[in-house]
């Protein structure tokens, strides 16, 4: 790349496209560098370190997922907590690493990122709640998802290092009736029910359905106390 094409775009674009297939581990000025055909020093007359690339990252991948415009729309709360989970389900599984960043608070909140939380507690409002509460249920959305996430995350990182995280586990090996531990007097109803539907995105949004329900009780409960 010729030095008129470098600019903060193109190195952001391409620390993305490193870390989406190496890692933040392989991630450095250098790395970028080489695969843009430039000096290493020629990057900081664009990104002073690397705190601040990561920042840029983020917000850049936060961009391009960004939670659908409500306008002409007719959902409910409830519905963009599942938008939020379908969308954010995705961004984790094809950028892995934004798992990490998100959850730094040095790294997260540019403006996307602050877009999006005010896309969630727009929504949360709905339940006659306040800017602070309807915040809190949007962290606690996002802090599910990222959970939720996380196995699915863990299994494809461990791949990309040569191992193998599919196979049996205790519990699987359970739900398929072919478990070779003793099985706890609580489980017994589960043993050979299969697994269908505890794959985790299917527990993602049942976990998300039953955040709502709480969502919605404890918003009744606000407003009749506040009412009394």
């Amino acid at each position: 790349m010729t030095e008129p094409k470098l600019h903060r775009t193109a190195i952001v674009d391409t620390a993305i496209a490193l870390a989406d297939t190496e890692g933040l581990d392989a991630l450095s000025m250098r790395r970028i560098a080489e695969r843009m055909g430039v000096g290493a020093m020629s990057l900081y007359r664009h990104v002073a370190h690397k705190d601040e690339l990561l920042a840029l990252m983020t917000d850049e991948v936060a961009r391009r997922n960004p939670y659908p415009s409500p306008e002409g729309q007719q959902w409910t709360w409830r519905d963009r907590v599942r938008i939020a989970g379908e969308i954010d389900w995705a961004l984790y599984r094809e950028h892995p690493w934004v798992l990490l960043t998100f959850a730094t608070p040095r790294y997260s909140f540019g403006p996307q990122s602050l877009a999006c939380l005010a896309w969630l507690v727009e929504g949360f409002m709905e339940l006659g709640v306040c800017a602070r509460e309807a915040t809190t249920m949007s962290f606690t959305v996002w802090n599910y998802i990222s959970g939720a996430t996380l196995p699915e995350i863990s299994a494809a990182l461990m791949a990309r290092k040569g191992m193998n995280p599919a196979g049996d586990n205790g519990l699987r090996a359970l739900l398929n009736g072919t478990a070779q531990l003793p099985t706890p007097s609580a489980l017994t109803e589960l043993e050979g029910s299969g697994v269908g539907d505890l794959t985790q995105e299917e527990l993602l949004y049942a976990g998300l359905d039953a955040l709502c329900d709480g969502f919605a009780v404890r918003a009744a409960r606000h407003t009749t106390l506040t009412s009394t």
